[in-house]
Order: structure tokens, then sequence, then C-alpha cells
């Protein structure tokens, strides 16, 4: 069973279950491998930001496919990623500020390194499971159409 939900207020439920830093699981691929790693995120007005190393697997895969997901407890994100400038660039110091305050210790170590840069996710589609007496469902939420449903997951059908 599939019901409309409330685009807004799920979207503002969702990000403030990720809050400003959180850990997340980021996948990427390119030429038929796909590779998973955890990554110190930030959430900039609904926009998920890391920063990484121009020579890792990573980075490459991304500049040949931008479709990525995320997956940070029980909420997965499939979106596409946009590499941006060094860290220290203008055009980051929300990132570098968000990130210093979440991510003191890598700040400190990775943020100045000349091969670092930040990478942009626009969230494309999000998915969170719930549960609600005892029963388990999904709500989806498709950015790109600002629209948001319930699916009731049920194993016996």
């Amino acid at each position: 069973m599939i019901m409309k939900i409330d685009f807004d207020l799920s979207e503002q439920e969702i990000f403030n279950s990720i809050g400003n830093g959180k850990i997340m699981v980021l996948a990427t691929c390119s030429e038929n491998r796909v590779t998973a790693r955890n990554m110190s995120c930030v959430v900039i007005d609904k926009l998920i930001y890391f920063q990484t190393d121009k020579t890792f697997l990573k980075y490459q895969q991304i500049l040949e496919n931008p479709n990525i997901a995320l997956c940070v407890d029980n909420i997965q994100i499939e979106g596409i990623a946009k590499i941006k400038k060094h860290p220290f660039d203008e055009e980051n110091k929300k990132f570098l500020s968000t990130f210093e305050k979440s991510y003191k210790s890598s700040f400190d170590k990775y943020s100045k390194m000349k091969n670092e840069v930040v990478v942009e996710i626009v969230p494309t589609l999000i998915t969170i499971w719930k549960y609600q007496d005892g029963q388990p469902f999904r709500d989806f939420l498709d950015i790109s159409k600002k629209q948001a449903y319930r699916g009731i997951y049920n194993a016996n059908l």
C-alpha cells in the first residue's frame, strides 16, 4: 500500500535526524566497480558535503559517474555529486566553518592539504525505514519532484 505524505514535513524530519554533521557511507561506481567508504559529511541548506583528495579512487569515480549513494542509520540517499574547489576557496566558506565545527581533528589534519577538494551532493531520492505499532514502512522523498509517499512493507505478500 502506498500513500502520499507531506513532503516538507518529511524532508525537515529527515534533515533534522541527520543534523549538521554525520559519518555516512558513500558508494560510488565507475567501470562496473562499486566501492563504499565512511565519509565525514556535513549538511548545509539540504545539500550534503564532504572533502576528499584528488588522488583517491572515489574522486575519479565521481568524475566518471556523478551518481552516488549515501547511507546513514536507517536513511538511504541517492544523489548527484559535484566536485567543487579546495576547502579554503572562497566558494566553500560555509562548508569550511561547518566542517571545522563538526570534525575538528579531520579539519586540522586534511583541509589544508593541496589535493583536497570539496564534493557537493544534491539529493535526488531519500528513503527512510520507520516503524509504527511494530509495522515496518518506508518513506520516500522524491526531491526533484518535491513529492513524498509512504510504502507499507508486508513480507507476507
